[in-house]
C-alpha cells in the first residue's frame, strides 16, 4: 500500500476548499456572520482618506463638500466661523470610524474565536471516531503517530482555510473592489495603473501555491515521523535504558528534526521569492501612480486634495491586494493538512456494517467456521478453508506452531477482519449480518499481554461495563482472585495503575484483566495464552479463576503448553492455516509434536 503521507498533492485548492465547506456546513451561519462583519468593517477605512480630503480641500482651500455628505451635515455646523465646522466634520469622521471599527472588530473576533474552537472540535471528533472504526490493518500499518498527528495537529489548522483564508480574502476583495470604484470615479487613468497589477499578481501566485503545498506535505510527514519516534522511545524506555541507547536515539531524532529544518527553510525561500515579486510589482504600480498623478496635478487635471485622497486609497488598495494574493501562499499549509485529513476520512473501513444488519441479544455461544480462508492485504493465505463446529459451552483449545493462524482465527471471530472466503456463524447468524456492536458484546477477551489504561483499578475493571457499580467491580475482582492485592494498594480500587499498567506486576495485570472479563459476563471467552508469562504460584491462582470464568461459557484458549489444553473439551490444531486435528485432547496423537513441529517460515505470519 502506498504511504498516504508520501503522496504528492493531487487535489486542487478549490476542490479541497469545497470539501472543507461541505464538511463544515453546520456552521455556515457562523461563517456568514463573520464574513458579514468583516465586509461591513472594511469600507469604514475609506472614510479616513475622505477626512483628509475634507481637511485640505474644504477647510483649507474652502471648496464645497460632496453633495451627499453635505446633505447629512447640519447647516449650523457648516456655517461656523472660519469654516471650523468643516474641520469638525473631518475630525468627527476619524473618531466615528475608530468607534465603529473597534466595536465591529470586537464582535467579529468574539464570534471568530467561538466558531474556530467549535470547528476544530467538530472536525477532530469526527476524524477520531472515523479512525477508531478503521480496520486493524490500517492501525498495524500506520501505528499511533500517524493518526495522532492528523487528529490533533492537522485538524487544528483546517478552520484557518475559512477563517484566515477565504473570509479575509472575500473581505479584501470587497475592499479592493470598493477602492477601485472610488478611484475610477475620480480618475480613470490612475485606476488603470492600480488595477493593471492585480492580474499579474494572480498569475505569478499560482505556481508558487502548488509548490508550497508539496513542500508543506513533506514537512508534515517529517513532523509525523518525529512524533512517532518520540512515542516509540518513551513507550519502550526500559529497553532503551537497558541497552544504553539513549545517545543513539537522540541522534536519530536529531537527524529527522534536521530534515524538517531543511524543509522549512525551503518553504521560507519559496515564500521569500513570492513576497519579493509581489513587492516589486506593487512598487512598479506605486511608481506609475506617482509619476502620472504628479503630472496630472501639475497640468491642473487633478486637485492636490484629490491626489492625497487617491494616494491614501492606493495604500489601502495595495495592502488588501497583497493580502488577497498572499493568501494563496499562506493557505497552503492549511490546505495540505486538510488534504491529509480528507484523504483519511475517505478511507473506508475494511469491516463494514451492512445497512440491514440485525440486532443480537445474548448468544447461546454456538460457533461454526465454514470454509474460512483469509490473507492479509492480498498476501499468502494465513487460514485455508477452516471448517469447525463448536457447540455452545464447549472449551476449545487452539494449538499450533507460531504463525499457524491461531490469533487470526480469533480476530475473524470477533470480526476485527472479514474472511476473504467462507463464513463464520454465531448461533446460525452470519457475523456479517449482525450489528458490529452487538456482536462484540458477546465476547470477553483475556490477552497474553493484558492491556490496561492509565486509570484507576476500578475504571480498568469496569472498562467494558462503564455503568457497573463499585459492588459489581469488587465481586468481579474477588472471582478473579485479585481482591486481596487490590485492597492492599495505597488507594485500593482508586489506585492509578500507570501507563499500560506498568505499576503492576504481570500476574496482577492478568488478574485485573480476568476481573474485567468476569464483570462483562459475556457468553463467549477468548483466552490468549493467559498464563504464559507468570510464575507457577500465580498461574495456579489464575487457573482457579479461569475455571470459574469458563463455567457455562463457550471458550477458546490459544495455548502452546499441552498442560493448558488438558482443561479443554476439544483441541483444534492448526498447521500453516489448515486444520490438522479437532478432537478431545487425549485422542490427539503426539500433541506436543504437532504443536511444535513447524517453526515459522514466514508463510503464515499473523498480524499483531
Amino acid at each position: 500500500m502506498v504511504d498516504d503521507a508520501k503522496k504528492t498533492p493531487s487535489s486542487s485548492g478549490w476542490h479541497i476548499l469545497r470539501r472543507v465547506m461541505r464538511e463544515l456546513g453546520g456552521y455556515r451561519r457562523h461563517l456568514i456572520g463573520i464574513a458579514a462583519l468583516g465586509v461591513i468593517t472594511a469600507p469604514l477605512g475609506l472614510l479616513q482618506p475622505l477626512a483628509l480630503k475634507i481637511t485640505f480641500d474644504s477647510y483649507i482651500k474652502e471648496d464645497d463638500l460632496y453633495p451627499a455628505l453635505e446633505a447629512l451635515v447640519p447647516d449650523a455646523v457648516l456655517e461656523m466661523d472660519d469654516r471650523l465646522g468643516y474641520l469638525l466634520v473631518a475630525v468627527a469622521l476619524v473618531v466615528l470610524v475608530a468607534i465603529l471599527t473597534q466595536s465591529l472588530g470586537f464582535a467579529k473576533n468574539l464570534l471568530r474565536t467561538y466558531t474556530k474552537e467549535k470547528l476544530v472540535l467538530a472536525f477532530r471528533m469526527r476524524l477520531f471516531g472515523h479512525v477508531e472504526r478503521l480496520s486493524l490493518s490500517y492501525h498495524d500499518e500506520k501505528g499511533p503517530s500517524e493518526s495522532t498527528f492528523r487528529v490533533m495537529m492537522d485538524t487544528a489548522v483546517i478552520p484557518a482555510i475559512l477563517l484566515d483564508g477565504l473570509i479575509p480574502s472575500l473581505q479584501a476583495f470587497a475592499l479592493v473592489s470598493t477602492i477601485a470604484v472610488v478611484i475610477l470615479s475620480m480618475s480613470w487613468e490612475l485606476a488603470v495603473v492600480a488595477l493593471l497589477i492585480a492580474p499579474i499578481l494572480l498569475l505569478i501566485s499560482w505556481p508558487f501555491g502548488k509548490s508550497l503545498r508539496r513542500q508543506w506535505h513533506e514537512i508534515k510527514e517529517l513532523e509525523t515521523s518525529v512524533l512517532g519516534r518520540l512515542q516509540e522511545v518513551f513507550s519502550t524506555v526500559r529497553v532503551v535504558k537497558a541497552f544504553g541507547r539513549e545517545k543513539s536515539e537522540m541522534e536519530h531524532l536529531l537527524g529527522i528534526a534536521e530534515k524538517g529544518l531543511g524543509a522549512r527553510l525551503r518553504v521560507a525561500v519559496t515564500q521569500g521569492k513570492f513576497k519579493f515579486l509581489t513587492a516589486m510589482l506593487t512598487a512598479v504600480g506605486t511608481a506609475g501612480f506617482l509619476f502620472m498623478g504628479a503630472s496630472m496635478v501639475r497640468d491642473g487635471a487633478l486637485k492636490i486634495g484629490e491626489l492625497i485622497m487617491i494616494a491614501a486609497l492606493m495604500v489601502q488598495f495595495y495592502s488588501p491586494l497583497q493580502l488577497l494574493i498572499g493568501q494563496i501562499a499562506s493557505m497552503q499549509s492549511s490546505l495540505a493538512s486538510a488534504e491529509r485529513v480528507l484523504h483519511l476520512l475517505d478511507r473506508a473501513p475494511e469491516v463494514l456494517e451492512r445497512p440491514d444488519a440485525r440486532s443480537l441479544g445474548r448468544a447461546t455461544g454456538g460457533v461454526r467456521f465454514d470454509g474460512v480462508t483469509f490473507s492479509y492485504e492480498g498476501g499468502p493465505k494465513v487460514l485455508n478453508e477452516v471448517t469447525v463446529d463448536v457447540p455452545p459451552g464447549t472449551r476449545v483449545g487452539i494449538a499450533g506452531a507460531t504463525g499457524a493462524g491461531k490469533t487470526t482465527l480469533m480476530s475473524l471471530l470477533t470480526r476485527l477482519y472479514d474472511p476473504v472466503a467462507g463464513a463464520i456463524y454465531l448461533d446460525d447468524n452470519d457475523l456479517r449480518d449482525v450489528k458490529v456492536t452487538d456482536l462484540r458484546e458477546q465476547f470477553g477477551v483475556v490477552l497474553q499481554d493484558p492491556v490496561l489504561f492509565k486509570k484507576s483499578v476500578a475504571d480498568n475493571i469496569a472498562y467494558g461495563v462503564p455503568d457497573a457499580t463499585r459492588e459489581d467491580v469488587v465481586d468481579a475482582t474477588r472471582l478473579a482472585n485479585a481482591h486481596d492485592f487490590v485492597s492492599a494498594m495505597p488507594d485500593g480500587y482508586d489506585t492509578i495503575v500507570g501507563d499500560r499498567g506498568q505499576r503492576l506486576s504481570g500476574g496482577e495485570r492478568q488478574r485485573i484483566s480476568l476481573a474485567r472479563a468476569f464483570l462483562k459476563n459475556a457468553p463467549i471467552l477468548i483466552l490468549d495464552e493467559p498464563t504464559s508469562s507468570v510464575d507457577m504460584r500465580t498461574e495456579a491462582a489464575i487457573m482457579e479463576a479461569l475455571e470459574r470464568l469458563m463455567e457455562g461459557r463457550t471458550t477458546f484458549i490459544i495455548a502452546h503448553r499441552p498442560s493448558t489444553l488438558e482443561i479443554c473439551d476439544r483441541v483444534l490444531v492448526l498447521d500453516q492455516g489448515r486444520v490438522v486435528a479437532y478432537a478431545a485432547p487425549n485422542s490427539v496423537d503426539s500433541l506436543d509434536e504437532l504443536m511444535l513441529a513447524r517453526a515459522d517460515d514466514g508463510n503464515g505470519s499473523t498480524a499483531p
